[in-house]
């Protein structure tokens, strides 16, 4: 730890002789720190250029008048004098701040920084905090956002990520005003600060000893708060979890994931579950993405083993429950096929994949466990959002499960190329896309979601008979997924003979919501179906091709939509009609395969080749191109008799064929 000697800096500040080979700053070890008594500063960092870097101090003796005189007039410089004069009046040799104290060109000791930071301040006789935005000499007990417009109504410091740990871990804090007015203490004003940051009053008084509180507790205190790096969301928060980590700045988020595998790994804390977040659908992985995940989590609380399974009493079978170890609940590991864990699960009503699973963590107002919602896919466990309700009457079962905890990297974003040309010869016209930020791109009609963009409803309606249906596409969790919502929900809503484009939007925007709510039932079975051993379709340039059938409600035909995936990467075909329906429609649910050998019922509308007229020396040399708008095509192998086929005229499209 390097600190500064108060009475040199001061000394150098009044103009008085210094020894040449006087220092500013001075390197100690733990063994000499556990000797001396020191303050430290908490501040919120200002413009760079007008703080005081280590070279800068370092170099404090040998510098020249106009530089010391250049030097004297920045914001920050005039921060350390302040904290200097304080810390001599409180009979302090010693001040540490984080500006001058810290060779950031060292990687190394930047992070050994970091990583003890929490310990500093945990060991310093005073902690000086500076509000560089409060003008009062008393510290504000109302929220004033016309005073403190871009930090909810508070000092600057409350906002910060850093200031947290800043705030907690010192025995004695003292707050000073712009002017360097002293105007209170934190033990005097726990209570004030408690409703400031919800950090309970009891932690500011005796710190975080006094009452350990839950992962998802402490993560909620810093879920309002902001730091200048991405990655500081989370190093900011290793001393109050006291963990340790490598400081890797350019991993952006996955540094919040690595910090709460880290708390997994030495504590015992189903809290670290608890959290939630406000939209609906799935997340590829069991851990939160930041600390605002956990804004509701003030008052969420651990529960001990014999707690939890007194708790679950009703929920799971007595004779279940006699069995279960209390060491099994205690331990979970992380692996590399997820988080190993035993929890109790419960199916949820109309969905085979979606359970509800009970955390050993419940409200400080209630001692029921914590429900979260999993959705499975294959033997990996995900979070999933949503409308969710369990089985009435039926108990839920405790199962070892992996809990997913890395979201696969995605290339690219996906595209769905979508062409619904066919759609209007049948009257039916497209009427709106949503949402408005995922357009259609009209050059390849195709929709690319991406990360932030999850999924896109298009909306298509027949004015004639009074019928629409809306198609809606996602990507989440490495999986694409597409469905087909019939217009029973548009008559719910409003008329569709109405064309108001606000109607349309509303109607897309109630399908989007529900589509979320259903995404992880719809979502893994694209890529069930398309597994090998499934599809006998598969070759080197395309991927399976897939049919599913909708039938529309009221009407004799049903929306047929056929996927292909393409050779670039991401990317998928997908093809609409609205074909007769056969009197025995399959579930709308259902993915079937394809291909020559199997046509699975489906009236599938296309240009066939005949190739009758050839003899066998022709067609044994013959190659055939099929173009489509100028989009090489291929044909495939029929099982249809010849008097099975009927033959119609191409429509809406450009058709090119030759035999060479």
């Amino acid at each position: 730890m390097r600190l500064i000697r108060v009475r040199t800096f001061l000394d150098i500040e009044e103009g008085k002789r210094i020894d040449p080979d006087a220092i500013v700053l001075k390197d100690l070890v733990d063994e000499h720190l556990a000797q001396i008594k020191y303050g430290i500063l908490s501040h919120c960092w200002g413009d760079p250029k007008e703080e005081v870097q280590y070279k800068e101090m370092d170099a404090l003796i040998r510098m020249g008048g106009p530089a010391r005189k250049k030097l004297r007039q920045r914001s920050g410089y005039q921060k350390i004098h302040r904290s200097c004069e304080q810390a001599w009046k409180d009979g302090l040799a010693w001040l540490w701040v984080d500006t001058c104290c810290i060779n950031k060109e060292s990687s190394a000791e930047l992070s050994e920084a970091l990583n003890s930071m929490f310990r500093w301040y945990e060991n310093s006789e005073r902690c000086y905090v500076f509000f560089h935005d409060l003008a009062a000499n008393v510290l504000p007990t109302t929220s004033n956002k016309k005073m403190f417009p871009d930090s909810s109504g508070w000092p600057r410091w409350f906002s910060r990520g850093w200031t947290l740990q800043e705030l907690v871990a010192p025995n004695h804090v003292h707050f000073f005003n712009k002017d360097w007015q002293f105007i209170g203490d934190k033990k005097s004003h726990a209570q004030t600060l408690s409703s400031i940051t919800r950090i309970p009053s009891r932690i500011l008084r005796y710190g975080l000893d006094a009452d350990r509180p839950s992962a998802a507790q402490i993560m909620s205190w810093a879920a309002d708060r902001r730091t200048t790096r991405t990655e500081d969301r989370a190093y900011s928060l290793m001393g109050l979890f006291g963990v340790h980590m490598a400081m890797l700045y350019g991993e952006g988020k996955n540094a919040f994931h690595r910090l709460q595998l880290e708390i997994i790994r030495m504590a015992n804390d189903h809290s670290i579950f608890a959290w939630d977040r406000k939209d609906n659908g799935w997340s590829g992985s069991v851990l939160a993405d930041d600390p605002s995940f956990f804004g509701d989590c003030h008052d969420v609380v651990n529960m001990e083993p014999d707690e939890y399974l007194a708790a679950l009493k009703g929920v799971v079978p007595d004779d279940v429950l006699s069995t279960i170890n209390e060491e099994s609940i205690r331990t979970y590991t992380v692996t590399n096929a997820g988080i190993r864990i035993r929890l109790p699960i419960q199916r949820c009503r109309g969905s085979q994949s979606v359970f509800e699973a009970r955390l050993a963590c419940c409200r400080s107002f209630d001692y029921s466990p914590i429900p979260i919602f999993l959705v499975s896919f294959k033997t990996t466990y995900y979070r999933y959002f949503g409308q969710s309700q369990t089985i009435r009457g039926a108990t839920a079962m405790f199962q070892l499960l992996y809990l997913a905890c890395k979201e696969e990297k995605r290339k690219k974003d996906f595209t769905f190329k979508i062409d619904d040309r066919a759609l209007e010869y049948e009257g039916f016209v497209r009427r709106c896309v949503f949402p408005r930020r995922v357009p259609m791109n009209p050059k390849d009609n195709s929709i690319t979601l991406s990360c932030t963009h999850h999924c896109a409803v298009i909306v298509y309606a027949n004015m004639e008979t009074g019928t629409c249906f809306a198609l809606a596409v996602g990507y989440c969790s490495g999986y694409e997924w597409l469905h087909v919502f019939p217009d029973t929900l548009a008559q719910l809503f409003f008329d569709v003979h109405q064309t108001t484009p606000d109607l349309w939007e509303s109607y897309a925007q109630r399908v989007y919501d529900l589509a979320w709510v259903v995404s992880p039932k719809h979502a893994p079975r694209v890529a069930q179906t398309c597994t090998p051993g499934v599809s006998r379709l598969r070759c080197e340039e395309d991927g399976p091709r897939l049919v599913q059938h909708a039938h529309l409600p009221k009407s004799i035909k049903g929306v047929q939509i056929v996927y292909q995936r393409l050779p670039p990467p991401n990317t998928c075909f997908v093809t609409m009609d609205i074909t007769r329906c056969t009197g025995c429609c399959v579930s709308p649910d259902v993915w079937k395969t394809l291909d020559g050998l199997s046509t699975n019922n489906f009236d599938m509308p296309c240009l066939m080749l005949d190739p009758t007229p050839l003899n066998s020396q022709v067609r044994r040399n013959a190659v055939h191109r099929f173009l489509v708008d100028g989009v090489p095509t291929s044909f495939l192998s029929a099982v249809a008799e010849p008097d099975q086929i009927k033959v119609i005229e191409p429509r809406n499209a450009s058709m090119t064929y030759s035999h060479e």
